[in-house]
C-alpha cells in the first residue's frame, strides 16, 4: 500500500512539472530565439523578441533584464533604464549585481558619471565579487574628474580668443575619440564576460539535468526492490499456509 502511494506521489509531480513546462514553452521559445539573435548581434530582432515575452510574461522580470540588454545595443537607453529597473523592482529577481552593473554602464553611455558611479557601487554591494562592477567604478570615478577638469577648463576659457577656442575644440575633438575607443574596449569586454557567464549557465543547467535523472533512477531502482522484498514475502507466507492445511492452489 505505502509503495503504490509513493508511486503514485511520483506520477502527481511528474504531471505538474509537465503541465508547468507546456504552460511556459511559448516563454522559453521566445525567448531562447531573442538570445540566438542577440549571439549574432541581429540586435532589432533580439529585442523584438524580449519585448514581446516581456508583454505578455510582465511578472517575469529576467525578461525585462534581457530585453535591456538588447536595448542598449539598439542605443535605446532610456527604454533600457526603465527595463532593468523593473527587474530590480521584483523581489524574485536574482541577479541584482549583474542588473545595477548595466544600469551603471547605460549612465556611463549618457555621460552621467556620478549616477554610474552610484549603481557600480551599489552593484558591488549585492556583490563584492563582481570584478567588471569594480573596473566600471574606477573607469566612471576617472572619467568624471576628466569631466569635471574639462568643466573647469571652459570656464576658465570662456573669455579667451579664437585661436584657444580652436584650441580647445582639438581637444574635445581628442578626449571623443578616446571616449570612444574606451566604450568599443568595454563593450568587447562585455561580450567576452556574456559568452563566459552563458557557458557557466549551461554547464550548471546540465549538471542538475544529470543529477535529477540520477535521483530518479535511484528512488526507482529503490521502490522496485523493496516491491520485490514484499512479493518474496508475501510467497514465504502463502507457502506457510499451504503446509499447515495441506492444500494448495
Amino acid at each position: 500500500m505505502k509503495v503504490k502511494l509513493i508511486i503514485l506521489l511520483i506520477l502527481l509531480v511528474s504531471f505538474s512539472t509537465l503541465f508547468s513546462d507546456v504552460l511556459n514553452y511559448d516563454k522559453v521559445i521566445r525567448n531562447l530565439k531573442g538570445i540566438k539573435s542577440y549571439e549574432k548581434e541581429e540586435f532589432e530582432n533580439s529585442e523584438d523578441d524580449f519585448k514581446n515575452n516581456a508583454i505578455k510574461y510582465p511578472e517575469d522580470p529576467r525578461l525585462h533584464f534581457n530585453q535591456a540588454n538588447a536595448q542598449v545595443k539598439n542605443g535605446m537607453l532610456e527604454e533600457a533604464e526603465q527595463n532593468y529597473k523593473l527587474a530590480l523592482n521584483n523581489d524574485q529577481f536574482k541577479d541584482r549585481s549583474k542588473a545595477l552593473q548595466n544600469l551603471g554602464n547605460v549612465k556611463f553611455l549618457q555621460k552621467d558619471y556620478k549616477n554610474a558611479i552610484k549603481n557600480y557601487r551599489d552593484a558591488l554591494i549585492e556583490n563584492p565579487q563582481n570584478i567588471d562592477a569594480r573596473y566600471n567604478y574606477e573607469l566612471a570615478a576617472k572619467m568624471m574628474q576628466r569631466q569635471q577638469q574639462q568643466k573647469q577648463q571652459q570656464e576658465q576659457n570662456k573669455d579667451d580668443n579664437d585661436d584657444k577656442d580652436e584650441e580647445k575644440e582639438k581637444q574635445e575633438q581628442q578626449q571623443q575619440q578616446q571616449d570612444k575607443q574606451e566604450n568599443q574596449q568595454k563593450e568587447e569586454q562585455q561580450k567576452q564576460d556574456e559568452k563566459k557567464q552563458n557557458e557557466q549557465q549551461k554547464s550548471q543547467e546540465q549538471k542538475l539535468k544529470e543529477q535529477k535523472k540520477e535521483d530518479a533512477e535511484k528512488m526507482l531502482k529503490a521502490l522496485l526492490q523493496k516491491e520485490k522484498e514484499e512479493m518474496e514475502k508475501e510467497k514465504q507466507k502463502m507457502s506457510v499456509d499451504r503446509t499447515k492445511t495441506g492444500k494448495y492452489w
